[in-house]
């Protein structure tokens, strides 16, 4: 328990990284866009196509000035001086063009195509001030002055071209710029968005763990406490490698061992109990996700003999696969099991000790018949009679005297006319003897014995056997009753054992419960634990009246006082007390008139609507819908009550008003199978019938009839 708890408390810290880790992703993007903010500030700063510009105009400015020096000169200017200033003026534009012809500058000439135009110009300008400019005259100077406003003319060209693309870059630029820095804010707005969510996020979880991790606390030690009070049954709980996780006080006092020695072991070491094959594949399986129950018989600490019921679950807690065992002392019910298997020997050796008798007393009573005065006649081949005294067979007068009978008047007078196709009424058919019982009126019998001698004489032997057919019958239904009795006693005690059981937990249950909170009970926790001790009480009430009323009906202790009332109030009134004891039940009573008479035992017949009722809502599952009606049809008067339940199979139909007896459909659900054969035999006690149509998965319905007047009741009857 610690190690889970422990497991629980580090849920803030998964929390808390995911919310760090998406901040530091958050800081980092806006990190990376300032950094790129601040580049681009400086790169719009410096401008590197503005820096190629000035030394472009300067070569420009100096080739104008040059060419303004060659000029015509001022009348108050000197040719010498005019020429002085202008070859000083071209060393200077020279200068300035092999500035431009160096370095990044030189790039930038290459990247617009005016790499060769400058340095041509260059050249030009390097040869002429060699050359033309020391010469006399001035064509020379008219040639430089030309050669140099074509050169300032391409330098003009660049400037202006540097100047328009120096613009579009900066526009650029500042765009790019305003947009980075609106990112910017975007990003650090988002990054003050997320860490407020993030942070009320973290503290919502911080509280709401908290509080988790006290429910499960609570829980655990709720747990604990059920789990090392529960003294009547033990509970280990193991893990996939079979070592002990938990021992309750239960396994303590059941196996005589300390939890101490247990937990944390190998089960298999400490307890001799799971050392065996069954066992262990049990606890192997139960990891495997199989629940099983084995009863282990064997020796309690004390020496006892005793049954242990073991049964064993999968457990998946926090991702594990775990296995937990209850292991329970069914010592008392086994030795009464025992007993009562003992018992059952016994009387089944008394039942196969009375059939031997009986069959004894049966050979002893034919032999007694068969040498008592009897009747007897013979017929020749031709089936003429002779030597025939008078045969008296009960209060059947065979006469002979002297009246001569044919073997097929013999025949006709003795046999019923559906037997007359014996072989001995015909004459010619051969057959070796026979011997047969005859009904020859209607509680009279007699045994019939014919044999053919050689020569063809036919001797008859007909033998009063109404007092030993009468006896062999009542031993026959003795022996069926016997094995009835043995059989329902055996069910009686298979379903004692497990019937009873419930309740008596559930009372027991409460009980402990009520007397380990003494003082601490809570009135609406009281008023649970009655309701549901009261609830097991009458379902015990229940079980045993079904019994108690099935022994009076087969003891003939119940009487019919049948009288006039009105079938529907009946059905009505039920229906009602029904929803009442079942609120989730859906009950729906329709009648074809306020008043349908039925001449009946109404408290009889009371107990055949509840338990119809009761059946109905007991098998259609949690939320269940009944429809009850009640009509007449002439000298009836019905009632039928369906549900859409389980249903019943159709092979077992026939078998349902049995005693005992119950559909596979009903494994699960309580009951006794006695409440249906009870309802059939007060109706059979009513001259009337009670009828099932039933499909499984589509529900029951079951009918009954009752007479509407005496007089109807007495013509059934007859």
């Amino acid at each position: 328990m610690s190690k889970t708890r422990r497991l629980r408390e580090r849920l803030p810290a998964g929390s808390a990284l995911a919310s760090g880790l998406v901040i530091a992703v958050l800081v980092g993007i806006s990190g990376f866009n300032f950094s790129r903010l601040v580049e681009m500030r400086q790169e719009f700063q410096k401008d590197a196509l503005y820096v190629v510009l000035w030394p472009v105009t300067q070569a420009q400015y100096q080739v104008a000035r040059l060419a303004d020096r060659l000029a015509p000169p001022e009348p108050d200017v000197s040719a010498d001086a005019q020429k002085t200033l202008a070859a000083r003026q071209l060393d200077v534009a020279v200068s300035s063009l092999s500035q431009l012809l160096e370095g990044h500058f030189r790039q930038v000439l290459a990247n617009y195509g005016y790499l060769d135009k400058v340095r041509g110009h260059y050249t030009n300008f390097a040869r002429l001030a060699a050359e033309d400019l020391g010469r006399p005259g001035r064509e020379a100077e008219s040639r430089i002055r030309d050669y140099a406003r074509v050169a300032g003319a391409d330098l003009r060209d660049l400037a202006n071209r540097i100047v328009l693309e120096s613009n579009a870059y900066v526009k650029d630029l500042r765009t790019r710029y305003l947009q980075m820095l609106i990112e910017t804010a975007v990003a650090f707005l988002c990054l003050l968005l997320a860490s407020v969510f993030f942070t009320v996020n973290f503290l919502r979880s911080v509280n709401e763990n908290k509080r988790t991790r006290q429910r499960l606390i609570e829980q655990e030690e709720l747990a604990d406490l059920v789990i090392n009070n529960v003294t009547s049954q033990g509970i280990v709980i193991f893990d996939q490698n079979l070592t002990c996780l938990l021992f309750n006080p239960g396994m303590e006092t059941l196996l005589g061992l300390r939890a101490a020695d247990v937990t944390g072991t190998d089960i298999r070491e400490r307890v001799p109990l799971f050392r065996k094959p069954s066992l262990d594949i049990m606890l192997q399986a139960a990891i495997g996700g199989t629940h099983s129950v084995i009863e282990d018989e064997g020796l309690s600490p004390t020496g006892q003999d005793r049954l242990l019921e073991i049964h064993s679950y999968p457990l998946r807690t926090a991702g594990r696969r775990l296995g937990i065992a209850f292991v329970l002392d069914m010592s008392q019910h086994w030795k009464a099991r025992r007993q009562a298997e003992r018992q059952n020997v016994d009387l089944e050796n008394q039942v196969k000790q009375r059939t031997v008798a009986l069959q004894q007393a049966e050979r002893r009573l034919i032999a007694a018949i068969e040498t008592a005065p009897e009747g007897f006649a013979a017929f020749d081949a031709g089936g003429h009679g002779r030597g025939l005294p008078d045969a008296l067979v009960g209060e059947q007068k065979v006469p002979a005297g002297g009246e001569q009978l044919t073997l097929s008047d013999f025949v006709d007078r003795l046999i019923p006319m559906g037997s007359t196709d014996l072989p001995l009424a015909q004459v010619d058919s051969p057959f070796a003897g026979i011997a047969t019982d005859l009904q020859l009126t209607g509680d009279t019998w007699a045994h019939l014995s014919v044999t053919r001698a050689d020569g063809g004489t036919i001797f008859m032997r007909l033998t009063d056997i109404t007092q030993h057919k009468r006896a062999s019958n009542a031993l026959v239904s003795a022996l069926d009753r016997e094995r009835e009795t043995t059989g329902a006693y055996r069910n009686f005690v298979s379903m004692v054992s497990h019937q009873f059981r419930t309740p008596l937990a559930i009372l027991d249950s409460s009980a402990q419960r009520l007397l380990r909170q003494t003082g601490a009970v809570t009135p609406q926790d009281l008023s649970l634990r009655i309701r549901r001790m009261r609830g097991a009480i009458s379902r015990l009430t229940h079980l045993v009246d079904s019994v108690l009323n099935a022994a009076r009906l087969d003891e003939g202790q119940i009487e019919v006082q049948p009288a006039i009332c009105n079938l529907v109030d009946l059905v009505e009134e039920h229906c009602e007390r029904q929803r009442e004891l079942t609120p989730h039940a859906s009950i729906a009573l329709r009648a074809d008139a306020p008043n349908v008479q039925a001449y009946c035992d109404g408290l009889l017949i009371e107990q055949v609507i509840v338990n119809l009722l009761s059946n109905a809502v007991k098998y259609s599952g949690e939320h269940p819908r009944i429809d009850v009606r009640v009509w007449s049809d002439g000298s009836r008067a019905y009632c039928c009550v369906a549900d859409r339940g389980v249903g019943i199979p159709a092979d077992e139909v026939p078998r349902i008003f049995d005693r005992f007896y119950r559909a596979r459909t009903a494994v699960g659900i309580a009951g006794t199978g006695i409440g249906l054969n009870f309802a059939q035999k007060i109706m059979q006690l009513h001259g009337g019938t009670i009828d099932v149509r039933s499909d499984v998965a589509l529900g029951s319905a079951f009918t009954f009839d009752l007479p509407v007047r005496q007089a109807d009741l007495d013509t059934k009857a007859a």
